[in-house]
């Protein structure tokens, strides 16, 4: 059985799936208290490795300080990928503008991308796992099997 986390952040929560899914939902407001305490699960869940995050963002604002404390704070190494989901064309461009300032400075080499529903968020994770050679926890792995030959009875 997987394991599964829930944490409830301001409006907001955040559900951990084994082995390296995080699912985020931003409902209302996000402020730079909310960011701290989702830096605080990011460390704890991405500690071993690296992660995917699905965040649903079509619920929610971000104000100016909240983003910059987002650029200052994550670390490209917690992550495999990041997708938003449900992102208007103003979330989109103000996550756009803070990665391409990420990208200039070195710290980031993480892709960002954005899907309009889950299962489209959920076939890209899939995409980036296997672009970077990462096993699908839900996929059964092709294990050969052993077949003996034929002995011959005297």
């Amino acid at each position: 059985m997987s394991l599964i986390r829930e944490w409830t952040f301001g409006n907001h929560t955040a559900r951990w799936e084994e082995p390296d899914l995080l699912r985020l939902t931003w409902r209302g407001p996000t402020r730079v208290e909310d960011v701290d305490s989702l830096v605080l699960i990011v460390k704890a869940v991405a500690a071993e490795r690296p992660i995917f995050v699905i965040s649903d963002v079509s619920q929610s604002t971000i104000d100016k300080a909240a983003r910059e404390r987002f650029s200052q704070s994550l670390h490209a190494q917690w992550f495999h990928g990041l997708v938003y989901v449900g992102a208007d064309a103003l979330q989109r461009a103000i996550t756009k503008a803070i990665v391409i300032a990420l990208y200039l400075t070195g710290k980031w080499r993480v892709d960002i991308e954005f899907a309009d529903t889950e299962d489209e968020a959920q076939r890209i994770v899939s995409r980036i796992r296997r672009a970077r050679g990462v096993p699908d926890p839900h996929r059964e792995s092709a294990v050969p099997l052993s077949l003996q030959e034929p002995q011959a009875m005297a």
